[in-house]
């Protein structure tokens, strides 16, 4: 229940940024972002993911981005405990056969240090994406697919995974 709440209000929010920022035409570039938080008795999570986009054509659009993550849970229950700091960067590029469809192609390395009750484990967790999306003005909704997914150490829990883009 209190996930669709979130989804719902987040969405609003999105929809009605997008009609606010509305779209400029002939800009080479665009900064995009995504930002997460969640907070709970025992639980915290923070993550930003700034980024530019170059505009090469109308079809052709390619970019960079970092983003840095933090998680913390502290289970009361039975006194342990567990935390993941990520720090990563991103290219980007993607094409539009048509005005609003996007199809791209992402690469993704992120450097994960999770600490679980006094045990440190820190490595590299690199991941390929394909993706395809919709772009309605400043915002971009899709699901991209991770070519390189590995369960045992990917932060993801599933190779597929939805995502939103909003453009500045």
């Amino acid at each position: 229940m209190n996930k669709t709440v979130y989804l719902m209000s987040l969405l609003i929010l999105l929809l009605s940024f997008t009609k606010m920022q509305g779209q400029q035409k002939n800009k080479k570039y665009n900064f995009y972002g995504g930002f997460g938080l969640g907070i709970s008795t025992d639980y915290t999570y923070f993550s930003i993911q700034p980024g530019i986009i170059y505009h090469w054509n109308n079809k052709i659009h390619s970019g960079m981005g970092v983003q840095y993550s933090y998680m913390k849970s502290n289970r009361t229950y039975d006194n342990i405990g567990y935390s993941y700091n990520i720090y990563g960067f991103n290219l980007i590029s993607m094409y539009y056969p048509i005005k609003n469809m996007e199809f791209s192609i992402e690469f993704e390395d992120l450097y994960i240090r999770q600490k679980y009750s006094n045990l440190i484990n820190s490595y590299w967790s690199p991941a390929i994406f394909g993706g395809m999306a919709y772009r309605y003005g400043n915002l971009v909704a899709g699901l991209k697919f991770n070519f390189l997914y590995d369960r045992k150490t990917s932060i993801y829990q599933d190779a597929f995974i939805p995502f939103v883009r909003i453009y500045f």
